[in-house]
């Protein structure tokens, strides 16, 4: 369900509950590890676990749960902790759960989050504090040692609580802790021995008695373990005659075998198949029948008139009624049969599963049928008896294309009938079985046996014929042979490549019924009994070839036949070029070699030769093939590439490697002390032994393995995780300063993707430009430089005299503007948060003089009077636009990243470093939240803010230009500055002031707003210049239009700007156009 995925992801994210939950139900059906969505969900589950409406977030941690990874685990752990203290104990419970989930995932937050989760252990809710022992438990299953500092709490608990299953983690617990602490054994004592005194609860009375008698207890007690002892056994007996079904515990009831073939047949399902893992270990020769006959009748269905709806429904469960197919398979053919005594009645049962329905076992069946009827020679006769039945039962056969029938049985039936026909009744009524129209229906597989056995049950017939044969056993040959060759077309016609192989059979009974007329066996069937009936098939013992010893002379590695020259020309010509190449290398140039040995490669280097010239020769003539066009140059190509020295070549050592020992001495067999009465009939006839074979060891072997445990195929969740790594956690060490939640990182969406490299790409073209400019105008000013020399002398005078002139003259009217010098570029204090119990204000944010830096300071206060704030924290979200940095210099006031702890009215100071790893922007802002606890109020505080950076707190304060150097970068670099804008600012007029000091009033504005430097200034006019720490150049003109007749009441005045970026223009732009410039003008 990949593709609906992300549909998946747009109904969790639905503001109707209806339609999230059900999204949510769907991500955990369908959400894999490596769902490449699950990345967008981080957000969503933030924002649903953070909603006010308790149903979205049992929602959202019920789905998470399910689909949680190791990315949403680390993203989400903090968010989960901080709703530890959720007023509503329904939240507080699900997420102690989900946490456990999340430990499994990113085992780091187990540390980080401990101390919370053990708070818990004393919540006023006995639901969240029952939730909270359930996860220790589980996490104690590997590594209790982490978890006896929790032992007070517990013991607490155990003494106090009344709720049964929780005393039963409870004891499980502590039944692992106490070999690490013994003295909690006599501290555990008084309150176990009462609850198994007093508690009426069988299932925490039995988990009591069991922590007593394997935890040690019995022998802690001292004089009343007597008292202890009988007090126990008192009350296993109860376990017995109880009614109750969780009382029915295997452990308790094992010696009791009645009991136990009881719970066989009980309503309830766990204790049914609790019941079937305790029948397996207790099977023997004398109760085998009668449990396999129990089993059996479980899968007998009721019959439509009889069945009650009240009955267990796992009668007719396909997965219940395999289970017990393979039990029954097993318990009888555990240890190689030595359970068996009756081997036709364990015939009969294999056929009698074979006709259940419901069930399909048929490979399981046609394996042990096969297996039984080979070991055994004392039941062939009866298995071919039985096969021969199933064979011709229509009904069976029919049932061939149904899901659950156990058809792929009458492979094994046709086997045996072929293998061992000498046992068949009526050889031609198993020939009409094997060939009825029907069998078409079967499995390829099923067919190819059939073919088969219809030709060694066809030899062995031939073979009876030829003692007595005469006209009429002729006649009969012939018109069944004839039968036989026209029902063996439907094989013929099959789609399997195995059966069509097979029915070539029909080419001897087409020679066959052709022959000549003469009475006499034809010659082509005389030779045929031989192919099929020569050796008897006998079962052979896994380990067998072992004892068989080489022949001597016996070369296992020589050719029987050497191969054709002709098979192999192909073969060595296609490797002809790298063939002659490493075998020049790679063969070592022996200096001891015989004349004889020379003379032998010699003549088999001139065949190889012969027959690769040959080989090209056809393939050069053959319009199919393509050849290389030209062979010499590709092979020095191939030489020149291949430089065989430069190969590695290690040495392999078998150090340090354990290598199996082949010659170990046996142990003697030890004599029972007891004697067992013999089996009552030999299992296996004695058969032929080859030459020299050693005794088979396989029983001396079998009886010291273990006994062979049923178990069924475990299916790995695809959720599922190893949890090494969460159990090397080390609790018992406290938590270092470096050691925090990490934090949340951003994802970019594709269009700031886009943008991100696009302004790489353009400041990195911008860098190359200005070097190459730099360059050139070094060189320009290096000749510049003698000719100005000789003019400055003659100049220096004359400036002078004007200077003087131009200073009377423009007293009143050139007033320059300029910054305090004192004054750093700082923006206005802005108050960011205002809650019910912090404010927080944006004292200052300032830039450096030459780095892309900016510096923030903030105010924190808490506005309560009464209440203290234990944690308040501040995050910020890493981005691609800012980074927070440690600070270079040292100061007094401290870090934003810093948890802080707020008294009643108390205010605190704090800065940060953000590098801007952006270009400067409109819009370019810096965001994160505020999370701070309240005392005694359990409710998640967390709000957002926003800081904005204007793009002018990155212009420079001390890149001051004349006039002169102002004209020379417009005439020079005057191409640079492609993007400009204009700005239209009108004020009221009034007749008294003058347009020259309404102009310096709009200039101190603009200044004031964009940090411009003012370069010159004339009549209605001024020049601005500015120069960012990125590099970036604005240059601007403010005049004054007068036109119209609205001159004399309005002043309009006109900002143009042009800029090397066009997004820092924008930006600066919106600056000016804001309502702070009116404000200022007004």
């Amino acid at each position: 369900m990949s593709w609906a995925s992300f549909h998946m992801v747009e109904v969790m994210s639905s503001p109707k509950l209806l339609q999230k939950r059900i999204g949510y139900l769907a991500a955990t059906q369908s959400f894999q590890q490596d769902t490449d969505v699950l990345m967008l969900t981080t957000n969503l589950i933030k924002k649903d676990l953070a909603s006010s409406t308790s149903l979205e977030i049992g929602i959202a941690l019920n789905g998470l749960s399910q689909i949680v990874t190791p990315d949403l685990a680390r993203d989400l752990c903090q968010d989960l902790v901080a709703m530890l203290n959720h007023s509503r104990p329904y939240i507080r419970k699900k997420v102690v759960l989900v946490l456990y989930k999340v430990f499994l995932k990113y085992p780091e937050a187990l540390r980080l989050s401990f101390s919370r989760v053990k708070e818990k252990l004393d919540d006023a809710d006995p639901s969240v504090v029952s939730a909270v022992v359930s996860v220790v438990c589980e996490l104690s299953r590997k590594n209790p040692k982490n978890y006896l500092s929790l032992a007070p709490q517990l013991y607490t608990l155990l003494t106090t609580s009344s709720n049964n299953w929780m005393l039963i983690k409870i004891i499980k617990l502590f039944a692992s802790l106490t070999p690490l602490e013994p003295r909690l054994i006599k501290k555990l004592l008084p309150p176990l021995t009462s609850l198994i005194q007093t508690t009426p609860a069988m299932s925490l009375l039995y988990e009591c008695i069991y922590t007593v008698i394997t935890g040690g207890f019995l022998e802690a007690a001292g004089e009343a373990s007597h008292s202890l002892a009988a007090a126990c056994t008192n009350k296993l007996r109860k376990f017995l005659e109880d009614p109750d079904q969780n009382s029915s515990h295997p452990k308790l009831v094992a010696e009791h075998k009645d009991i136990i073939l009881e719970c066989i047949d009980d309503d309830d399902l766990s204790i049914r198949l609790r019941a079937l893992d305790l029948v397996i270990g207790m099977v023997n020769r004398k109760n085998i029948m009668d449990i396999v006959k129990r089993l059996v009748s479980h899968l007998t269905l009721p019959s439509t008139t009889t069945y009650n709806a009240n009955e267990p429904p796992t009668v007719v469960d396909p997965a219940y009624r395999n289970d017990i197919v393979n039990r029954i398979l097993f318990i009888c053919s555990q240890n190689q049969y030595q359970n068996i005594t009756n081997f036709e009645w364990y015939i009969n049962v294999l056929v009698g599963i074979t006709y259940s329905s419901g069930v399909n076992v048929g490979e399981a069946l046609t394996s042990q049928l096969m297996d039984v009827s080979v070991r055994v020679k004392s039941v062939r006769s009866f298995s071919v008896k039985q096969m021969y039945r199933l064979l011709s039962d229509k009904e069976f056969l029919d049932t061939a294309k149904k899901r659950d029938s156990n058809v792929e049985v009458l492979s094994a039936a046709a086997w045996i009938c072929g293998e061992y026909c000498s046992f068949l009744d009526n050889v031609l009524s198993t020939l009409e079985c094997l060939l009825a129209p029907s069998v078409e229906k079967l499995m390829p597989k099923v067919q190819a046996i059939y073919v088969h056995s219809i030709m060694k049950i066809y030899a062995y017939w031939i073979t009876e014929l030829t003692h007595h044969w005469d006209e009429e056993v002729q006649n009969e040959f012939l018109k069944v042979t004839q039968l036989m060759r026209d029902k063996m077309n439907m094989f013929s016609r099959s789609v399997d490549l195995e059966v069509q192989e097979r029915t070539l059979f029909t080419l001897i009974l087409d020679n066959v019924a052709t022959s000549d007329p003469v009475i006499r066996v034809p010659l082509i069937l005389q030779g045929l009994p031989e192919l099929f009936f020569v050796y008897e098939l006998n079962p052979v013992a896994p380990k067998a070839q072992k004892k068989v010893p080489v022949p001597e002379g016996l070369d296992l590695e020589a050719w029987i036949y050497e191969p054709l020259p002709d098979l192999i020309a192909d073969h060595d010509s296609d490797n002809a070029s790298t063939e002659t190449l490493f075998e020049s290398m790679h063969k070592p140039k022996s200096k001891k070699k015989s004349k004889k040995n020379k003379a032998h490669n010699e003549e088999d280097e001139e065949e190889k030769i012969k027959r690769r010239a040959a080989c090209m020769e056809a393939r050069r003539n053959d319009p199919y093939y393509i050849s290389m066009k030209n062979p010499e140059q590709t092979k020095s190509k191939l030489v020149e590439q291949e430089d065989v020295d430069l190969i590695p070549i290690v040495e392999l050592s078998l150090e340090g490697f354990d290598l199996p020992v082949k010659d170990k001495k046996r142990r003697g067999k030890k004599k029972s002390s007891r004697a067992l009465t013999p089996p009552p009939a030999p299992v296996y006839a004695e058969e032929e032994m080859p030459e020299n074979a050693a005794d088979s060891g396989s029983e001396e072997e079998t009886k010291n393995k273990k006994s062979l445990l049923y178990s069924k195929k475990n299916s790995q969740d695809i959720f599922a995780t190893d949890d090494n790594a969460l159990n090397s956690v080390d609790l018992s060490t406290p938590l270092g300063d470096n050691e925090d939640f990490p934090q949340m990182k951003a994802y970019s969406s594709p269009e700031e993707t886009r943008r991100l490299e696009e302004a790489r790409f353009i400041a990195a073209r911008r860098e190359q430009r200005a070097a190459l400019k730099d360059k050139k105008k070094d060189q320009v000013s290096a000749k510049k430089s003698s000719k100005q020399s000789t003019k400055k002398s003659s100049k220096s005078s004359d400036k002078k005299k004007k200077s003087k002139k131009t200073d009377k003259k423009d007293k009143t009217d050139k007033t320059p503007v300029k910054e305090d010098e004192g004054e750093s570029r700082t923006a206005q204090p802005q108050q960011l948060l205002d809650t019910e119990y912090v404010e927080v204000v944006n004292i200052e944010h300032t830039s450096e003089a030459e780095e892309p830096k900016a510096t923030l300071k903030f105010s924190i206060k808490n506005k309560s009077t009464e209440l203290i704030l234990p944690r308040v924290h501040m995050n910020f979200i890493q981005s691609f636009d800012m980074k927070l940095q440690q600070c270079e210099h040292e100061s007094d006031m401290a870090s934003v990243s810093e948890t802080f702890e707020l008294q009643t009215s108390e205010q605190v100071n704090c800065m940060g470093l953000f590098e801007i790893q952006s270009d400067a922007r409109k819009g370019l802002c810096l965001r994160g939240d505020l999370q701070y606890d309240v005392e005694n109020v359990s409710a998640l505080h967390q709000y957002p803010f926003e800081i904005v950076f204007p793009v002018s707190l990155f212009i420079k304060e001390d890149d001051t230009v004349d006039p002169a150097q102002f004209g020379n970068l417009l005439a020079v670099h005057g191409d640079t500055f492609e993007h400009h804008d204009i700005i239209v600012v009108e004020i009221p007029r009034t007749s008294d002031v003058p347009t020259d000091q309404s102009l310096l009033h709009i200039l101190e504005a603009v200044v004031s707003i964009s940090r411009l430097q003012v370069v010159e200034m004339v009549p209605g006019a001024a020049s601005l210049y500015g120069h960012t720490v990125q590099n970036v150049k604005v240059v601007g003109l403010l005049k004054c239009v007068l036109s119209g007749e609205e001159a004399a009441h309005i002043a309009t005045f006109t900002i143009e700007l042009k800029c090397t970026d066009d997004a820092f223009l924008q930006g600066l732009v919106h600056e000016l156009s804001s309502a702070e410039l009116l404000a200022a003008l007004s």
